[in-house]
């Protein structure tokens, strides 16, 4: 398999994945990669077709930012989950979020305050997570990318064309920097 991190308008970023109805050695594989990609960008999130696996894991550790900042309310997390299913949201909050499919952009969206996910972990055992703040934050904005939402798509048809225009334009010049 060809693990590279997939940036927009990488086909299989548009595409919901698939259910995962295996857990064996290729899913150790599939949360290895992922980990390894996650780390060495220095993401808190990773969803699995970010690297080019069509299937719905995600992992996350917020221990990495938690290095960055030490005023979080929540205590750090790592996980992975595997189908996960947001069944509740509560509140509002306002996002700055980057994404490791779109390097270079930052964009303030809404996302739920709260949120309740149920799930799998890598042993195929049942998952309840219930969180708020940043780990919320992080679940929707990884849990979208499994059903193929960017999260450019919580911007207005024009903000997103302005955010989508300036993006592909440092692509190009980032591609021309290295020819």
């Amino acid at each position: 398999m060809d693990y590279r991190i997939r940036t927009w308008p990488d086909k299989i970023l548009k595409e919901p994945t698939k259910e995962v109805d295996f857990f064996d050695e290729r899913l150790k594989e599939y949360i290895d990669k992922m980990w390894e990609f996650m780390y060495k960008e220095e993401g808190v999130g990773l969803a699995a077709n970010q690297i080019g696996i069509p299937y719905q894991i995600l992992v996350l550790d917020t221990t990495v930012r938690e290095k960055r900042r030490e005023e979080e309310k929540e205590d750090p997390v790592k996980m992975v989950l595997v189908n996960p299913k947001i069944v509740e949201k509560e509140g509002e909050v306002q996002s700055t979020e980057g994404c490791l499919s779109f390097p270079g952009v930052q964009i303030t969206i809404p996302r739920a305050k709260r949120v309740k996910v149920v799930a799998k972990n890598e042993k195929g055992e049942d998952v309840v997570v219930e969180s708020q703040e940043f780990l919320a934050i992080v679940l929707q904005h990884e849990i979208d990318h499994l059903n193929g939402i960017p999260f450019i798509n919580y911007l207005s048809p024009l903000k997103r064309k302005l955010v989508l225009d300036k993006y592909l334009k440092s692509l190009k010049e980032r591609e021309l920097e290295r020819a």
